[in-house]
């Protein structure tokens, strides 16, 4: 039987933690959806401060907007993801990921709950009222091509072969009250693979944009999981208990119950629309285009909703600070279950992977394989460092690169496939063909040196290397009569 968790059960409960932790502000002064909310939550983000919930949102009385509810925080980068995990913001960040790895080997099957016991459906706009610009959509970005109502989202849909359900976070742009574009890619996109098969029959997909859900399950429609994996099942076992979920009006399609906003709608067959471009987590304006264009068929949503948007950007925000956890979660245990047992590993934005392992023959180029051929585990480049290094600390592997890489240990990987065409870095060419390259720092030193040659020559010299533990620890114990008790 599974171990009930001490996580927010709703995206409600998260906040008010978040309050509670100093991690949220109230904002009540009035503010403009049209870029301030979104310029405003963007220096949050970078000076890492409180998450804004806007209480009073021009033209929209009684709504909410909530940005950047899991962008980073002063503690570490995953401060707030601890909190949704229910542990100890303080957790460190590799301990993190090391909770989160085996809560995806527990996953839990989502729970059925009648509909008039769902939070999603206290208010319920059908077809003729379902307007998108009745809710609080911001324009984030000037560089945005528009209103983006799907940034911090869930897009559910279904496999029509195999009934396999996928959750997964698509930029959505408003077209107009009633259609808006998706970014749907069938390379290696689940939902776009899923969209192919239904133009393949010329019908329309059903999906379902969940906004507002708890903060796990967003969490985890970020994760880079294999094809035939529940994310529902897995959004369980890190919350310890099954996430509740109701049938919509207009489909067979089944979402959070306890979400916010849930946007009901059908992607037309064969119609396309104008999307973006939009500032992405890349640090760039990315991808314009014309996009698979939805029709939305009824809206539901809680009474007085929260509308909750991510603000991605340069070089940390929900999607940065999520990914870090949930890729590296991944990305461990699949190598784990293929026999290769690392110390840890890392994931950057943009999707660069930091893995320290102690050097063995072809090691890293086992490595590189099993990432390769995993679902999006390796798209732009690979750092490989000693079991010394921390790997969630940019400084130590910049110093690592710096003083440990011999020049001829970097490699370029030509024609490798590159699926989303968001890299600011990609010439004309190797985005049309969705081919790149892939490049690879090894940073490790030979394995085949002499234990003598390593230690006459690659001794760390820090604090915590180059002094005995009496003298450290004689350091540290009269740290505050040297005077620098605020110094940590």
């Amino acid at each position: 039987m599974a171990t009930r968790l001490n996580c927010p059960v709703d995206l409600r409960e998260y906040v008010g933690r978040l309050e509670t932790a100093g991690e949220l502000r109230r904002i009540s002064t009035q503010v403009d959806w049209r870029y301030e909310v979104g310029a405003m939550s963007r220096l949050v983000c970078e000076r890492r401060g409180p998450a804004p919930l806007f209480e009073n949102v021009k033209d929209y009385p009684g709504q909410s907007i909530a940005g950047v509810l899991l962008g980073p925080s002063r503690p570490h980068l995953l401060a707030r993801a601890a909190i949704a995990m229910g542990v100890d913001p303080a957790t460190p960040q590799l301990e993190l990921i090391e909770i989160a790895r085996e809560r995806f080997r527990t996953p839990i099957a989502p729970v059925r709950v009648a509909r008039d016991s769902a939070p999603c459906k206290e208010v319920i706009w059908d077809r003729e009222e379902a307007d998108l610009l009745r809710l609080p959509v911001p324009w984030i970005k000037e560089i945005d091509g528009g209103r983006y109502v799907g940034t911090w989202d869930i897009v559910v849909t279904k496999d029509p072969d195999s009934g396999w359900v996928n959750w997964g976070i698509y930029r959505c742009m408003v077209r107009d009250e009633q259609h808006f574009a998706i970014l749907l890619l069938p390379a290696d996109q689940h939902g776009g693979g899923i969209l192919k098969k239904y133009q393949a029959r010329n019908q329309p997909m059903p999906i379902a944009l969940v906004i507002g859900a708890d903060p796990l399950s967003h969490t985890i429609s970020r994760a880079p999981l294999p094809h035939g994996v529940s994310e529902a099942e897995i959004a369980g076992g890190l919350r310890g208990e099954g996430v509740p979920i109701v049938k919509c009006e207009t489909s067979d399609l089944e979402v959070p119950a306890n979400a916010e906003i849930i946007i009901e709608a059908e992607v037309v067959p064969g119609e396309s629309a104008p999307e973006g471009p939009f500032g992405e987590y890349t640090g760039h304006a990315a991808h314009r285009g014309r996009a698979p264009l939805a029709r939305v068929k009824c809206i539901t949503h809680r009474r007085a909703p929260i509308f909750t948007f991510a603000n991605m950007g340069k070089p940390w925000d929900d999607s940065a600070t999520t990914g870090a956890l949930v890729e590296s979660a991944a990305a461990k245990n699949w190598l784990e279950d293929h026999g290769v047992r690392i110390k840890s590993i890392y994931y950057y934005v943009p999707n660069v992977v930091v893995v320290a392992a102690r050097p063995a023959p072809g090691l890293a180029k086992r490595i590189v394989g099993l990432l390769t051929g995993g679902h999006r585990l390796l798209e732009s480049g690979i750092v490989f460092v000693d079991e010394d290094v921390d790997v969630t600390n940019i400084e130590d592997v910049w110093w690592s690169i710096c003083s440990r890489m011999h020049p001829r240990r970097y490699e370029v990987i030509d024609n490798m496939p590159n699926y989303l065409p968001l890299w600011a870095w990609l010439t004309p060419e190797e985005r049309a063909k969705r081919e790149a390259p892939c490049w690879i720092m090894d940073s490790t030193f030979p394995h085949q040196w002499p234990a003598e040659y390593r230690e006459e020559h690659t001794r760390v010299s820090d604090f915590a290397s180059a002094w005995s533990e009496p003298v450290k620890q004689k350091i540290l114990d009269r740290w505050k009569e040297y005077g620098y008790e605020d110094v940590r």
